[in-house]
This record gives C-alpha cells, sequence and structure tokens, in this order.
C-alpha cells in the first residue's frame, strides 16, 4: 500500500519504501492537512496570553486517536532508532516558531504552556505553576497544616467550626489567603517536609516547604513583602522565600531530614539523677516504633526502626524534664517519651520503670541543609 504524506509528515518518514508525496496536504495519509494550521493555532495561543506576564514557554500538542493510529500503521516496522512522531515534529516547529516571534526561549520548565489543539483546531496559553521554596515557622498550638474540613458540618460551616469551615486554623491556608492575590493565581497548594502535630509548635529555622500557585497571572512578587505581611497577620513566619524548579516539592516531600525536639517531660514519680544516668547510658539508642495508635487510621501497621541520636537536658526537676532530643526522620517524639502501650520499644517509661508523659513538644531545628545545594540547570527542547 503506498501512502501519500504531506512534506512534513514525509520529514519523519525519509527512506520509507511506501511513502509517495501527496497532491495537496489535505491528501495527507497521517494528518489530513491539520498541520497546515500550526501558524493559526500558535496566533491563538499566543493572544491568548496576552495578559499574562512570562519569559519562557514550553509547547504542548495534541491530535486525534484516528490521526494518531494512521501514523503508527506507517511506523509499525519502522527502526525505533529513527522514528520521530508527530507530536515531537509538532512541538519543535511550533516551539522554534514561537521563540522567533516573540524572542523568548523554550524551556521545560516554561512559565507558560502554548496548548496546541490539532483535533478541535484551537490555540490556547496557561500559566504552568509557580513553585516558591521557603520555611514556615508556627508559633501556636492550635494550627494544623493542611487544610482539615470541620467534622461537624463537613466544611460546610457551623457554630462549632465558628463558621470558618476547618476543624482548626491551617497553615496552607495562610499561605493561600496571603499568596494567591499576590499573583493572581487561582489556588495554592503547600508542600512541607512531614509535618507536626496541631499542639507541637515548629520553631528554630522552620519547616523546609514548597508553595505552588495555579495559573497565576503575574511571575513575580514582593516575596519579603508578603513575608511581612503574613507574619503580621497570623502566628506564623515564612523565610527563606525563593523562587524553584518544579521538582522541588517531590524532593522536598520524600526527603527524610532528621530533627532537633524539645519535649517536656513529667513521670508518675519524682524523676532522679539514677534516671537521668540510665536515660543517657541508653544513648544513641535504636528503637524499634510500630506505628502509632495515633495514627493507624492514616498509616500501615509496620514496625519501623529509627534512632535517638542525643538526649541533652535542658533543666531537670523532679516534677518535669525538659530535654532536647536529637532523632532520626520519622520517629515519633511522643511515643518514644510514654512507649504506646509497648508499641515503641525502647521508650522512657521502660527504661525508667514508670509511665512517663510527653507535656508539651516543639519543634527546633530541621538538618535540610542539602536542599540548598539544589541545582535548576538550563535546559532546551528535545524532539
Amino acid at each position: 500500500m503506498a501512502y501519500p504524506l504531506c512534506r512534513h509528515c514525509a520529514a519523519r518518514h525519509p527512506g520509507h519504501p511506501d511513502v509517495r508525496a501527496a497532491d495537496a496536504p489535505s491528501g495527507c495519509f497521517i494528518c489530513q492537512g491539520v498541520l497546515e494550521q500550526l501558524p493559526i493555532l500558535m496566533e491563538q495561543a499566543l493572544a491568548s496570553a496576552s495578559n499574562k506576564q512570562w519569559s519562557s514557554f514550553l509547547v504542548q500538542t495534541t491530535f486525534s486517536r484516528p490521526l494518531m493510529a494512521r501514523e503508527e500503521e506507517i511506523i509499525d516496522g519502522e527502526p525505533l532508532g529513527k522514528v520521530t512522531v508527530i507530536k515531537n515534529q509538532a512541538n519543535r516547529m511550533a516551539g522554534e516558531a514561537i521563540e522567533k516571534k516573540t524572542q523568548k526561549p523554550y524551556s521545560p520548565n516554561g512559565e507558560i504552556a502554548f496548548k496546541l489543539d490539532f483535533w478541535h483546531m484551537k490555540g490556547s496559553a496557561t500559566s504552568t505553576p509557580i513553585f516558591i521554596f521557603g520555611h514556615y515557622v508556627k508559633k501556636s498550638r492550635e494550627w494544623c497544616q493542611h487544610d482539615w474540613a470541620c467534622m461537624a458540618c463537613r466544611g460546610r460551616g457551623c457554630a462549632k467550626c465558628h463558621y470558618r469551615k476547618q476543624e482548626y486554623p491551617a497553615i496552607e491556608t495562610a499561605f493561600r489567603e496571603t499568596f494567591v492575590p499576590a499573583f493572581g493565581a487561582s489556588d495554592a497548594y503547600l508542600h512541607a517536609s512531614g509535618r507536626e502535630d496541631v499542639d507541637v509548635m515548629c520553631l528554630g529555622s522552620g519547616r523546609p516547604f514548597v508553595l505552588e500557585l495555579l495559573q497565576p497571572q503575574k511571575r513575580e512578587a514582593d516575596l519579603e513583602g508578603l513575608a511581612r505581611s503574613f507574619a503580621a497577620k497570623f502566628p506564623l513566619e515564612a523565610r527563606d522565600l525563593k523562587y524553584v524548579q518544579p521538582f522541588w516539592p517531590g524532593t522536598v516531600c520524600t526527603s527524610h531530614f532528621d530533627k532537633h525536639y524539645r519535649a517536656w517531660v513529667e513521670a508518675d514519680r519524682p524523676l532522679t539523677e539514677e534516671d537521668w544516668r540510665a536515660l543517657q547510658s541508653a544513648m544513641p539508642m535504636r528503637v524499634k516504633q510500630q506505628t502509632p495508635v495515633r495514627v493507624l487510621r492514616r498509616r500501615a501497621d509496620l514496625i519501623r526502626p529509627r534512632h535517638v541520636y542525643s538526649i541533652d537536658a535542658v533543666s531537670r526537676a523532679p516534677d518535669l524534664w525538659v530535654l532536647d532530643i536529637f532523632a532520626e526522620a520519622g520517629t515519633y517524639i511522643k511515643e518514644l517519651i510514654h512507649g504506646d502501650g509497648g508499641r515503641t520499644n525502647p521508650s522512657f517509661s521502660g527504661l525508667l520503670k514508670t509511665p512517663c508523659r510527653c507535656k508539651q513538644l516543639d519543634v527546633m531545628g530541621v538538618e535540610d541543609s542539602f536542599v540548598q545545594t539544589l541545582n535548576d540547570g538550563p535546559k532546551r527542547f528535545e524532539e
């Protein structure tokens, strides 16, 4: 069977024994002339970007399923290393044309996505998300990290939640209220490295996070000014803010950072110098932690080994110890202290042979210095 192809499609299949030149673009077996519409779709896409701020771009193309099936029919049997598919060709053609017209560069992490839909013959533009890295400090024991719908009204608003629709005020909501209007974004999501309990403050250098802003109309804002507004309105701080690339949320969320804690410890009897020596003699220690009862509803019931590197005393009175604890990422400090009914072993309760409790807990530091070494290298589109 002979396949008539237009000049664009023929260029992707040089030397194919069954290919001949089509009499007209509309007679092309594969694209049936739609590639000739690229300049029109490109102009539509550029026009829809006129109210958006951007300095780099990427291209996304869509073709109908029947067209892709026709191309696959020709590709079948060709050496894979020599095959160029129509989407890659269209992306390259559009990328080169837009670079020439706008004098702005193509980038896989472009600030705007030009969408050329050859199926419905429509060109459009969508701002790609903005990602802002930083550290948040939480100076309250009444805030949760992510949006948490009120359990009484399921987010509809009621007297129990004071009509704020959430079980607790959320750090994510505070970021959304501050940053979404500044960038003209449609929404925002908080990606953080772990989380602290509602009743735990996060102090010191703060917890690393990436804020993702969706469909922003603006690509830049005064980050220092936004951080000041954020701190003035909420019992929170946002430090070290900087723009980063799209791979940062995954990197920050999947990295495991060791942490420094400050814990206020009580026991059923007065604590003694002998108790302190018993605790110190166990350092550093390897702990086997079975998933705490309080989080079983959202985590698999497994035994996870964790390391406690050091425990130092801030103050020691018979009725209350204030301790600085340095532990491996993923260590449940409250359970390390009370033992969780034997699910954490060893624990303070076990080592001191008396029930112990964590009266209060703060995160004092997160060992995340390696993220400062991440490098966003320049890239260019490839077929």
